[in-house]
């Protein structure tokens, strides 16, 4: 009988881990996470983003959307949303204390721009149609 001896396989390089992306819907309350990306209309988008919510967003869930709807705060300001609504929008969670951390870290990975209000000043109003 022969023995024969194989080479051990080298280890696979790391790869660059992906964020964990969830949607709204599945964040518990008390998690903090930031928007990464949200399947909605032109519509929606801009009505959200008038009220403080747009992507790289960092806010925190005060009640969870399994039956109703999810309300998060963002900054100081409390938002409640359809779980419809809130299942479109994907989420990267956060633990980070520093809200910007993690608002800055998804800036960076944001595929398309988007503006924001300059904090302290008041969204402006929606074009008339």
């Amino acid at each position: 009988m022969v023995a024969t001896m194989t080479e051990p396989t080298p280890p696979s390089p790391p790869r660059e881990a992906q964020p964990i992306r969830l949607p709204l819907t599945q964040l518990k309350r008390g998690d903090r996470a930031v928007v990464a990306d949200a399947a909605l209309s032109d519509d929606d988008r801009a009505i959200l983003r008038a009220m403080g919510l747009d992507e790289s967003c960092t806010f925190t869930v005060c009640r969870a959307g399994s039956g109703g709807p999810c309300i998060i705060q963002v900054d100081a300001t409390r938002l409640g949303l359809s779980p419809d609504l809130a299942r479109r929008i994907m989420t990267r969670p956060c633990d980070c204390p520093d809200a910007g951390h993690c608002a800055a870290d998804g800036a960076a990975e944001s595929k398309t721009a988007t503006s924001a209000a300059s904090p302290g000043s008041p969204p402006s109003p929606p074009s008339p149609a």
